[in-house]
């Protein structure tokens, strides 16, 4: 039956839409164009004829140039969809541009669906991540009800797709951002619902930007559907929406699935003659699989994707983040393969051939479709259980001193190429707790030091003259047991061959533990790790052992002659690169993990990952810090340092769950290494879980009574469970511990005073340290760490003169980047905004992201203190995007509180409440800044009052309930007043 006359033919699917509609209600393509098309918007929503109908003039009738609410001015049209038609706007008040929607007034007269749409989008503003496009309001004005959000310079992918499809590999750099995103989300409850290409926005930097989280949702279950409807987009649609189920965040990944499917091929699945049969379609079975369809697609690509299409949700991946680390995987190049379908050309060409071959080439697709998933589904699991071997002293009897202390670093590593072991050696003593090293590692000391740090395995051996040559000899032992696990022996025919020959041992030793590595593989690494001289090794082996001992300069000293024997030994580059960031000399440590990577081809596959690594926890590029050490992991997932590096670059990302998550891997795989419970324990502070902070630290403390880290972790928990006396007396405590721990008391016992507003003892506190830092006994970063203190505490008493002396004192000890931050703040305090400024640019022309970050912080605070909220506003944002701190959220609720935008302030400062486990080390680096968060009650309790809020005195209560009692604050007379005290 041909379309009816005023219809609209869809070009992709042939579906036949209501006349004057732009979108197919089937597949979703555009089936007329007009200049939205083209629009860089941070919305491009579908509105079909019915619903316009429906829209009074007088939320269609916003012309450019007029103003809403007397702060929005309209700018342009960039589209219409079900919920409303949307425009491009500047918030005057603010000065930035926004995307502004407005809500169909059928949708928004009752008032229990206006507290249902207030609700999620609740939910969807707690979703800060650079994927997700930010909502900011939901306001009303002229009887007109609208949502305020991010405005991107972008284009959205539905309009992208029908220009081109896309390679794989640019696919799926737009599917792991659309993954984070789902991620963030998903993490915080919220659930797409309706997330299709048009909701998906790319700016051209390649920024992915997923829109409308939680919309769909509050349109769903307050019946703000039309009867006989159901919520989402048909073409994108779950097979348990389309059946009228709830969705979860599966729902999502299915939807994804079709996005991936269009833009592989070019074309959406599940395509019929109506609505209603496609959405039957998916409820029945699998599409064509879109190797079927474009047969270039990888075929690991190609089941991916058949994975996210499982008909049954429990078939599907179970989250957005297993199907973005797939995709990880697949863009790295290691996730399993599949097996790959004959061609059919192959096949009979006979009449009943054709029939038989017709039935084998279906059985094959369906066979290898099967074990396709299957493979994908079931693939040996990234994390398996690990195996931690201890190398012990190998006994030299040759009487040749080369050979000391050579060959287990050589082990080490060998044994490490298998992805299950971690492999300990002396030099690693340290590491796994212990205070002091044995003199000789011999294999019954190795046994009692396995045994105590829960290490499996213990490997010693020999190296031995044979004839004109030598042999390598090797046992391996359980360490509880001590019975026998392997054994092996190796001859060399001289000297130079004795590396290789201790691989060949280590390489029968991982196959007896159950490495499954080939010998070709395993071969190649060898070659690899042996390419260097034997003498080089041994003074690599020397210099790890300074290293580990905390001689960083004699240690440096020992890679060099490493390098000056073989200038190709990279991993020699990295030990002085490790020892220059120990000694705080962090340029000469760049300059040599630069040189280290030059050479990273003669290294392992996972010292390539753990240099790497390394190289941008020094380079401050946290982002790819993650990515190195998540793909490090991946593919070793015993590598404990690995875990324990990773938990550490989340938590200068701020992302404290997946800081968590990771240390809690390490703490799985040496539950007898208190340094990494201790971390454990510091993590969960900083996430604010207070108390299972407490608990981990206490049972740390027990396998390391004297770990002065320890006791500032269990003071910060005590303070966030509201016990400041108990965190005093941790403090002293914490005095007895040695020089370092008095240092980190100081610190501590001085910012609880600014906590509690005992400005004049936090003085006294730092003064003191101030003095002995004068006569020498702190230096470089701790004097300055005691300066700027001292400059906050001395401006919090309005003594300016006194801070501006201490800020230079701070500045002359150390040019770190958190001394210039903490620095120029005090100076924009001071009004020294010139001072400030070069402070400012020199940080923002670093190449790292964290000092871009605080140079746009002071920027922001500079504006903010010269009365400028709107350029406040925009500086703190865009340092916010770029990196999410405390301090920065903290800075942007004070500037939307002086611009009087209260309900953005509100969600700021909430923010900053939520996450003041991250206020006790504002820089994650063991000093306590804990001073710095209560003023945010005192915020929170003006911002409340601008809102009218019934409740607000009770913020200002909060705020004196901490400092009133000492009396010294120059806020308390206002906040007793505005109290009503």
């Amino acid at each position: 039956m041909g379309a009816p006359t005023n219809s609209v033919v869809c070009p992709r699917c042939q579906h036949s839409n209501p006349a004057g509609a732009t979108r197919c209600a089937s597949c979703g393509a555009r089936v007329s164009f007009d200049d939205a098309t083209l629009t860089n918007a941070a919305v491009q929503s579908d509105w079909t004829p019915a619903t316009r109908a429906g829209l009074p003039n007088a939320a269609m009738s916003l012309e450019v140039g007029s103003v809403l609410a007397e702060r929005y001015e309209i700018l342009k049209m960039l589209g219409e969809g079900g919920m409303g038609a949307v425009y491009k706007a500047h918030d005057r008040e603010l000065d930035r541009l926004v995307a502004l929607k407005v809500i169909r007034p059928e949708l928004a007269g009752q008032a229990s669906i206006l507290q249902r749409f207030k609700q999620e989008l609740i939910l969807a503003r707690k979703i800060t991540h650079r994927n997700v496009i930010r909502i900011f309001d939901l306001g009303v004005a002229e009887g007109i009800r609208f949502i305020t959000m991010e405005f991107v310079e972008g284009r959205d992918l539905s309009s992208l797709l029908e220009e081109r499809k896309y390679t794989p590999e640019e696919a799926v750099k737009i599917l792991r951002q659309v993954c984070a995103a789902l991620e963030a989300a998903h993490a915080e409850g919220v659930v797409h619902r309706d997330l299709k290409p048009q909701n998906i926005m790319i700016e051209g930097s390649g920024r992915v930007c997923v829109m409308d989280f939680g919309l769909a949702r509050s349109m769903e279950t307050t019946g703000m559907t039309q009867a006989g409807t159901i919520m989402g987009t048909p073409a994108y649609m779950s097979p348990e929406q389309a059946k009228g189920m709830p969705a979860d965040e599966r729902s999502d990944i299915f939807s994804l699935g079709i996005i991936a499917y269009q833009m592989l091929t070019g074309d959406v699945p599940y395509k019929a003659d109506s609505v209603l049969a496609s959405m039957l379609l998916r409820t029945q079975g699998p599409p064509p699989s879109p190797i079927q369809v474009e047969p270039a697609i990888p075929q690991t690509l190609n089941d991916l994707v058949m994975k996210a299409l499982a008909v049954n949700p429990e078939d599907r991946y179970q989250s957005a983040t297993m199907l973005g680390q797939d995709l990880h995987d697949w863009q790295e190049g290691t996730l399993a393969k599949a097996i790959v379908t004959p061609p059919m050309a192959m096949m009979s060409q006979s009449k009943t051939g054709k029939w038989i071959a017709l039935a084998v080439g279906v059985a094959v697709v369906i066979m290898a479709g099967v074990y396709g998933a299957y493979r994908l589904r079931n693939r040996p699991a990234k994390v398996v259980a690990p195996m931690t071997v201890l190398i012990a002293d190998f006994n030299n009897h040759t009487g040749d001193a080369i050979f000391d202390g050579t060959l287990e670093p050589v082990l080490k590593i060998a044994l490490e190429g298998a992805t299950f072991i971690s492999a300990y050696d002396r030099t690693q003593m340290r590491n796994l707790g212990l205070q002091t090293v044995p003199a000789k590692l011999d294999d019954t000391t190795a046994r009692q030091i396995a045994v105590s740090q829960g290490l499996g395995v213990v490997l010693s051996g020999s190296l031995e003259r044979r004839s004109a040559g030598y042999v390598v000899s090797a046992r391996a032992t359980q360490a509880v047991t001590g019975n026998a696990v392997a054994s092996a022996e190796a001859e060399a025919s001289n000297k130079d061959q004795v590396l290789f020959a201790a691989t060949k041992v280590a390489s029968a030793v991982r196959a007896a533990l159950g490495d499954a590595t080939s010998e070709s593989a395993k071969r190649f690494a060898m070659e690899t790790l042996t390419a260097t001289s034997l003498e080089a090794v041994h003074e690599y082996a020397g210099a790890m052992e300074l290293l580990s001992n905390g001689k960083f300069d004699l240690a440096r000293q020992g890679f060099s002659r490493a390098v000056d024997l073989d200038p190709n030994f990279g991993l020699a580059y990295a030990g002085m690169a490790v020892a220059s960031r120990n000694m705080g000399a962090y340029q000469d440590a760049e300059k040599y993990i630069r040189q280290a990577i030059q050479h990273i081809d003669h290294m392992t596959e996972r010292e390539r990952y753990r240099t790497r690594g390394m190289f941008y926890v020094v380079t401050g590029d946290q982002q790819k810090c993650v990515e190195e050490y998540s793909a490090l992991v991946s593919r070793y997932s015993s590598d404990v340092s690995a875990h324990n590096n990773l938990g550490a670059c989340y938590t200068f990302m701020r992302n404290m769950p997946k800081a968590i998550e990771e240390m809690s891997r390490a703490v799985e795989i040496l539950p007898k290494r208190a340094v990494y419970r201790f971390n454990l324990a510091l993590y969960r502070a900083y996430a604010g879980d207070f108390q299972t902070a407490e608990r981990e630290v206490r049972a740390a403390q027990q396998m390391y009574p004297s770990y002065v880290k320890g006791y500032v972790t269990l003071a910060y928990a005590q303070l966030g469970e509201g016990h400041p006396a108990d965190a005093e007396a941790t403090y002293h405590n914490l005095e007895r511990i040695g020089p370092r721990g008095a240092s980190l008391a100081a610190l501590g016992l001085a910012d609880l005073a600014v906590y509690e507003g005992r400005y004049s003892e936090a003085e006294r506190i730092l003064e003191k340290r101030v003095a002995a830092a004068s006569e020498g006994a702190d230096t470089g970063d701790a004097a300055a760490d005691d300066f700027i203190a001292l400059a906050n505490v001395q401006l919090l008493r309005g003594q300016k003169p006194a801070a501006l002396v201490a800020v230079d004192h701070a500045l002359a000890n150390s040019k770190a980047v958190k001394f210039r931050f903490m620095a120029a703040r005090v100076l924009v305090a001071l009004g020294q905004f010139e001072r400030a400024h070069g402070l400012s640019a020199a940080l923002a022309s670093e190449l790292q992201s964290e000092p871009q970050v605080y140079a746009k912080l002071i920027d922001g605070e500079t504006a903010l203190q010269q009365s400028d909220a709107r350029s406040a506003v925009k500086a703190f944002t865009d340092a916010n995007m770029q990196l999410d701190t405390w301090i920065g959220r903290f800075d942007l609720g004070r500037a939307y509180l002086a611009a009087g935008a209260f309900t953005d302030a509100d969600s700021e400062f909430d923010r900053c409440i939520k996450r003041r486990g991250e206020a006790m080390e504002l820089f994650m680096d063991d000093v306590p800044t804990y001073g710095y968060f209560p003023p945010v009650y005192y915020d929170v309790g003006r911002v409340r009052e601008g809102l009218k809020s019934a409740g607000f005195a009770d913020s200002y209560r909060a705020y004196l309930n901490i400092r009133a009692k000492a009396g010294e604050d120059p806020l308390l007379p206002d906040a007793r007043r505005r109290a009503g005290q």
